[in-house]
């Protein structure tokens, strides 16, 4: 007898998506188009739900909120290339982990738009501003208090989640890498796990990432885990050495392997194949927590 599974093609403000041609394997994708506090434009926030979600009957899942949303599960939504994450989490689920809910925010088309939004209120250094096109008037703040204070409320209101601080995660690469550090480190209350690859602690001195760690001193004791990676490839080369130095920093401050992981290529470029590549340990790290 052939299963006819009940999928609906709207939750709330959220409606599927069901454009073709696409790269997902696994899972539902739905998008709103949405008024963001801290943007002008209207910005698609979008959800992916586990192929195992039962609409019917739902289970409490685990949520995973990420930036640069249209790089999470299909190649079509994107310039850059996606993270295929609905392979992942469908690998992970084989093995027996709880499958989390993606929810992710898409990032404007203009660099400096971005690099502001995800860039928490710290002091970034000007000769890299400069070289590197970097935030001047960064607003990361609002973006992470525009998950806490309206995003999290609306997906636990229409979603079956899994609103515990251990279930609740944040993510992202590169300035999303910042940006998911940034929200781990000072809002541990709402976040318990972090994904931060490829962060570019490059952009501050030594003297402000001491004072941004020492400001949350000691870490372990309110801290939940996180996983963080970086290559050293290609223009992946600029983050290595301070990752490498805030790594440090983080051990001596009680983060060993049961509540951090790191993962270091040397061969691996800035780019979404390589997060892809170690998003499935980085995950798993996660939710073996939550079994």
């Amino acid at each position: 007898m052939i299963e006819i599974r009940y999928v609906p093609n709207e939750f709330g403000p959220f409606v599927r998506h069901t454009d073709l041609p696409t790269t997902m394997e696994y899972g539902f994708y739905y998008e709103a188009k949405m008024k963001l506090p801290f943007a002008k434009e209207e910005r698609f926030v979008r959800v992916w739900l586990p192929g195992s979600y039962d609409f019917l009957a739902p289970k409490k899942h685990p949520v995973l909120y990420m930036s640069d949303g249209q790089n999470l599960v299909d190649k079509y939504l994107t310039a850059y290339g996606d993270w295929h994450l609905d392979r992942v989490i469908h690998e992970l689920q084989r093995k027996g982990l709880p499958e989390p809910i993606l929810v992710g925010i898409d990032s404007p088309r203009d660099s400096a738009q971005r690099a502001n939004e995800l860039n928490p209120p710290y002091t970034v250094r000007r000769k890299i501003r400069k070289r590197h096109n970097g935030p001047d008037r960064p607003i990361g703040n609002q973006f992470v208090g525009y998950i806490i204070k309206d995003l999290k409320p609306l997906i636990d209101s229409i979603f079956s989640t899994d609103p515990r601080r251990e279930a609740t995660g944040i993510g992202g690469s590169s300035m999303g890498g910042i940006m998911a550090f940034y929200g781990w480190l000072c809002y541990p209350d709402t976040f318990g796990f972090s994904l931060s690859f490829s962060v570019p602690f490059f952009f501050y001195s030594k003297r402000d990432l001491r004072r941004i760690l020492n400001l949350h001193y000691p870490l372990p004791r309110t801290h939940g885990r996180l996983a963080m990676f970086v290559g050293g490839k290609g223009f992946e080369k600029v983050f290595t050495k301070d990752v490498l130095y805030v790594v440090k920093k983080l051990r001596k401050r009680g983060f060993d392997e049961s509540r951090m992981r790191f993962y270091l290529n040397e061969d691996l470029e800035h780019h979404e194949e390589s997060w892809y590549q170690y998003a499935e340990p980085a995950l798993r790290f996660w939710l073996e927590n939550l079994r």
